[in-house]
């Protein structure tokens, strides 16, 4: 018998992840919640690569880094919708995780050639969904697994069938060019591999960059790589460069709802002094 996909949670770590998606209780298993829940958990729960810039081991189990995320704490892919597919399962939704990568260059191969991302498909109300918390950049709510252009404000994404399974083309103005994924089922231990290639090799975009991104209120995507700022909203794009120490910290804690807890407030300034003064254009 096939051991499932996505592990179980215990009660108290789905409370307190609930909690902190301001889920005063269990709620029930509808897309109502899942499109409440998937909103809330890209706007208070943030992108970032904090931890493998810092040194400080994690790994790509569902149910430890749901409690990880339950007690404060974010990460990136493999870790947001981890832990978002183990709150889901743990809820009672059908969830499937599938293994993806997400391209940065239109000339790279098409299909799933190196899994660099987790993403997952939850069927609720006899539909599938396409559900993803951990795009950085990405959908602020799920979408019905279908070919077409989606818009959610200020972003507009596109979905297309293929011969592996499906392709999501990100916004122009986003942080990479197209997520392919296969339809078939994944299992956590399939990533390990690749976040131990993403979290530690010196060509990885996550060791040589810092990376943090959320949803802020309204119809505003905000992402900060190294010391470069930028919104995206309805007016366009507007980038600034952080000068400061404390204005960057600033930014961390009160545009990405950052919680820096011993860990990382330990080896924050050292990260800060170690950052280009003219980064790039951001990256996912």
């Amino acid at each position: 018998m096939q051991e499932p996909s996505v592990p179980r949670i215990g009660d108290e770590v789905v409370r307190r992840y609930l909690a902190r998606l301001d889920e005063p209780g269990r709620p029930g298993v509808n897309l109502a919640t899942l499109v409440r829940l998937h909103e809330r958990h890209v706007r208070r729960v943030p992108y970032h690569n904090l931890d493998i810039r810092l040194g400080l081991p994690t790994d790509v189990d569902p149910a430890g880094n749901a409690a990880r995320l339950a007690d404060g704490d974010a990460g990136y892919c493999f870790h947001l919708n981890g832990a978002f597919a183990a709150l889901l399962a743990a809820l009672g939704f059908d969830v499937t995780l599938h293994r993806g990568q997400v391209k940065k260059a239109p000339a790279l191969p098409d299909g799933v050639e190196f899994a660099n991302h987790l993403t997952m498909t939850v069927t609720v109300e006899g539909r599938r969904w396409f559900v993803d918390v951990g795009l950085g950049d990405g959908l602020l709510g799920p979408v019905p697994l279908r070919p077409g252009v989606v818009r959610q404000p200020p972003l507009t994404f596109g979905f297309a069938r293929t011969a592996w399974g499906w392709r999501f083309t990100h916004d122009p103005r986003g942080s990479f060019t197209v997520m392919d994924w296969e339809d078939r089922p994944a299992q956590p231990q399939e990533f390990a591999a690749a976040h131990r290639l993403l979290s530690t090799a010196p060509g990885s975009t996550f060791v040589r960059r810092f990376i943090v991104t959320n949803r802020g209120p309204g119809e505003v995507v905000w992402s900060l790589v190294d010391r470069l700022l930028t919104r995206i909203d309805g007016d366009g794009v507007h980038r600034r460069a952080l000068t400061t120490f404390d204005e960057w910290r600033r930014e961390l804690e009160d545009t990405f709802l950052l919680r820096l807890d011993d860990r990382h407030a330990a080896g924050l300034r050292g990260l800060w002094q170690r950052l280009p003064r003219h980064p790039g254009s951001a990256a996912g």
